[in-house]
């Protein structure tokens, strides 16, 4: 199945609403809703893909049973399904029936059973996730409390959608603000903020069971709890306080509910909210009203492990060394409490509030332990008070719901920590009426001034923080390619920066020549390739630094099954100490400078060079085709034209691109020399490819595109070396401790290099050897890019800048006998692909040995004395580096 959005599977069914069609058709319409290609459904459709044994419906491996029935018979046709042993044996994920107006369907994984009218399952279809390989989450480890009530509020999330059309963002805004009231009622009633029990027992008491009346009764309380002065209101709603603080200040449309809302309101009192996690929380909760993100429920929140490498090196580190040295002594700790009062702390991409709940929480925990220890240095019970303030916290988040639980989150967490504080000190903290959360805006935060939403002075001390969006530049939509000319203007080739360099661009601009420092978890794509040589000469042109950094890791939760993704996280200040921090995995280094490739050393900035070393061959892209396939061949493609004109074989060679050659796939192309070109086209096959490729270069907008045209029977490039070429994937997981680099013998004989990889022709075997080495890895790796997780080479960031020493014929010698034996022991494993040789975890021990071999020989040209770690290896290629620039 493709990956399909939420939106794309409701925008297909939606249509099942005013365009009702057939029994027969539901089964392909499910298919191709959720995420199914047309190609595929056509041949489920004639049968081919169809195992059904019945006339009537659709059997799809491990994906669907459908069958269509009349109205009486849906549910014995679905029980019939059930049993049937021939059907059940293709593990179909989900077995549906239907009339055209009714579908039954049921989950065998889960043993759920789903009903809902056909005009209606676009408002309730996340049953059917599993058709597009998307499984139900089954749980996380940090707090079964946090999951069963986000799975509660999902299916009253549903239940409502289902009765309501919801689709302007008016509605969906009253419905977040809806959703977000009845999980503070919930929070409140059963930790002490009201009465307990009283929201759930008086929907209970004053509501009827058919659920008629509960639109009504909801908007009287909502309506009454932000009433300070009351006068003629009714018991039922006069026993609710005022609440006040803005959240039930505006007047919403309730949304019409029914006896299954009513159940679902009531069973979502029975659960314990007391012991709601806020920083989790809103994140389920936010999956909730985000059914695209409903199957992963508790994998896109933060962990506060993953929150603590942040903010420990922005703030509580320093926070903490200033309580003990303040430890003997009351008013320094009163001044520590002083200080940390009139602090600052600002996420512009506050998303649920996850960074700013923690920091808070931290801070408040903090707090408590410095009135612990006024109370021990004192002797005295001296009474204390809270000095930490929601109001101090900042945030932007531009998805509406998101502000609304970030806003309710910090609420909640405000209440848990004054009773944490209560039960420390036996100090009582009125709950109610609520005050301000927080400055959280709902804005884009690329488009609004920063200093609008949190003001600071020179001197305060604001701390930003968060995980704002990635998104590559070919991954941003029209608006936040738009964010990037907004925010960059023009600087030059600010078209290649991913998304998140907006956030690291804006806070330079916040915090140069203040007291204030930012820190933000990227991908570690900022730090690698084109982007370094763009992003990071304006940071420092503010005249910033890197205060801390972590290394790359993955940035990952507790939860069964989460996707990780590789991040860094980047510290940035105006102060030039000399104790930065670079944290890589568990080791800690301290250092006087981190260059933006995160490592000691200067800021040095590697920039694209497209003149080749000096004293070595120029590498450059194979033969890009510019044919709209016509001259390349598929194996069975190039087999049947062997059997029809075997005289003409000599004029087909193996294609290799990065794939091929990894991967030991097989692609073949038409390899046509001007001299040739007479007797191939004799060739119907041949000439008709060749005209086609004619036509398609003549349509081309690119000038010299057209005037390929001329010779369309070749390559735009038709390289012909005499001898060996290396080839170099310009592709290569980033897990392999070396890219796959090879030589392939393309003098005359069988095989073409395509522009999907890079080639030295006529090389020499010593070069290879120098470029598989493990120094060279270690510098792509450094200063190249990547694509998504892969190490993606360049010939003008990687091989034109690598600091080649000048190497005797001795030592060309050794390498070249090293080389061929690694080449030696690949070809001893020929019955395995170069991915599975270079496999981390399956790498055959004799290949490591060899390449170990070659990487000692090489690493002795730069210096006698070995190199004890990756860190030293790339220190010394960028002093050999900057040294290079410099001449």
């Amino acid at each position: 199945m493709a990956s399909i959005s939420y939106k794309e599977i409701e925008e297909k069914l939606k249509k099942l609403k005013d365009n009702p069609t057939s029994a027969n058709e539901i089964g392909y319409i499910l298919l191709d809703a959720f995420g199914m290609t047309k190609t595929s459904v056509e041949r489920v459709r004639s049968g081919k893909m169809n195992l059904a044994h019945y006339e009537d419906g659709i059997l799809v491996k491990k994906q669907l049973a459908y069958r269509a029935a009349t109205s009486q018979k849906l549910s014995d046709t679905l029980e019939e399904m059930k049993a049937d042993s021939k059907l059940l044996k293709q593990s179909p994920r989900i077995l549906a029936v239907s009339d055209g107006t009714t579908l039954l369907a049921y989950d065998p994984k889960e043993n759920e059973t789903y009903e809902n009218k056909v005009a209606k399952l676009w408002l309730d279809f996340q049953f059917f996730y599993p058709l597009a390989g998307v499984e139900k989450y089954r749980g996380v480890s940090e707090n079964p409390a946090d999951v069963k009530a986000a799975e509660k509020m999902a299916k009253l999330y549903d239940e409502i959608r289902r009765f309501n059309d919801i689709a302007s963002g008016e509605q969906v805004h009253d419905l977040n603000i809806f959703m977000t009231r009845l999980l503070f009622c919930y929070f409140a009633e059963d930790t002490g903020i009201f009465e307990t029990n009283l929201f759930t027992s008086s929907v209970k008491r004053f509501t009827h069971d058919d659920g008629s009346d509960l639109s009504d009764y909801l908007d009287g309380c909502f309506n009454v709890m932000d009433q300070d002065i009351r006068v003629g209101v009714p018991s039922a709603l006069a026993q609710f306080p005022y609440v006040n603080g803005g959240l039930f200040r505006k007047r919403i449309a309730i949304p019409k509910m029914g006896y299954r809302a009513r159940n679902i309101i009531l069973e979502c009192g029975e659960l314990s909210w007391s012991e709601i996690n806020p920083d989790i929380f809103g994140s389920m909760i936010q999956a909730v009203v985000s059914p695209d993100m409903r199957a992963g429920l508790g994998m896109h929140y933060t962990s506060v492990p993953n929150i603590m490498k942040l903010i420990g090196p922005l703030f509580l580190n320093d926070l903490e060394e200033a309580f003990q040295v303040a430890k003997d002594s009351e008013k320094k700790l009163k001044a520590l409490l002083l200080r940390i009062s009139k602090m600052k702390f600002f996420d512009p991409a506050c998303g649920s509030g996850n960074f700013l709940i923690i920091a808070y929480k931290e801070l408040r925990n903090l707090e408590i332990r410095i009135w612990k220890q006024i109370r021990e240095v004192t002797g005295q019970a001296i009474i204390p008070f809270v000095n930490i303030q929601l109001h101090q916290f900042y945030g932007i988040e531009l998805d509406d719901f998101c502000h609304e639980t970030a806003i309710l989150s910090l609420w909640l967490a405000e209440h848990q920590m004054n009773n944490l504080f209560r039960k420390e000190f036996d100090v009582k903290i009125q709950a109610l009426p609520l005050r301000p959360s927080g400055n959280i805006v709902c804005a884009n935060a690329c488009r609004i001034d920063w200093e609008d939403v949190c003001p600071h002075t020179k001197d305060e001390e604001v701390f930003i923080m968060g995980n704002p969006p990635y998104l590559g530049s070919k991954l941003q939509d029209k608006n936040q390619k738009e964010d990037i000319e907004i925010v960059f203007g023009d600087i030059k080739n600010s078209k290649i920066l991913d998304y998140i360099a907006i956030w690291f661009y804006l806070g330079a601009k916040f915090i140069q020549n203040t007291n204030s420092k930012y820190a933000f978890v990227s991908t570690n794509s900022i730090c690698q390739g084109e982007q370094v040589g763009v992003l990071w000469p304006i940071i420092y042109d503010y005249n910033l630094n890197i205060d801390f950094a972590h290394t790359s890791f993955k940035w990952s939760n507790n939860a069964k099954g989460n996707a990780a993704v590789i991040c860094v996280i980047l510290g940035i200040s105006c102060r030039h100490n000399h104790s930065k921090k670079l944290y890589i995995g568990e080791r800690t280094i301290t250092s006087s400078n981190i260059s933006p490739y995160l490592m000691l050393g200067n800021e040095i900035i590697v920039y694209k060079n497209h003149n080749r070393p000096r004293g070595m061959p120029k590498m450059c892209f194979g033969c890009m085709p510019y044919d709209n396939g016509n001259l390349i061949l598929t194996s069975h493609e190039k087999e049947e034209f062997e059997s029809l004109y075997p005289d003409y074989s000599y004029l087909i060679k193996r294609l290799l691109g990065s794939q091929e050659f990894i991967r030991g796939e097989y692609r073949y192309c038409f390899w046509i020399s001007d001299k040739e070109l007479p007797n191939a086209l004799k060739n119907p096959i041949i000439k008709e490819r060749i005209e086609k490729t004619r036509a398609v270069r003549l349509k081309s907008s690119d000038k010299a595109g057209r005037e390929l045209a001329d010779r369309a029977h070749q390559f735009r490039e038709f390289y012909e070396p005499l001898v060996e070429t290396i080839i170099i994937p310009s592709v290569s997981s980033e897990l392999r401790e070396y890219i796959p680099i090879g030589i392939i013998n393309t003098g005359g004989v069988d095989s073409v290099i395509s522009n999907l990889a890079f080639a030295i022709y006529d090389a020499q075997l010593w070069m290879f050897g120098m470029l598989t080495s493990k120094i060279h890895m270690i510098w792509v790796k450094a200063v190249g890019g990547y694509l998504g997780t892969s190490i993606r080479y360049s010939s003008t960031l990687c091989y034109n800048t690598f600091p080649f020493p000048e190497i005797s014929e001795e030592k060309k010698k050794e390498i070249e006998e090293a080389a061929e034996e690694v080449l030696c022991v690949r070809a001893e494993h020929s019955e395995k692909t170069l991915a599975e040789m270079y496999d981390p975890d399956k790498m055959p021990a004799d290949l490591r040995a060899a390449h170990h071999t070659l990487d000692l020989i090489v690493e002795s040209c730069y210096r006698k004395e070995p190199f004890t770690s990756d860190e030293e290896r790339l220190e010394h290629l960028f002093k050999l580096y900057e040294k290079m620039t410099t001449k």
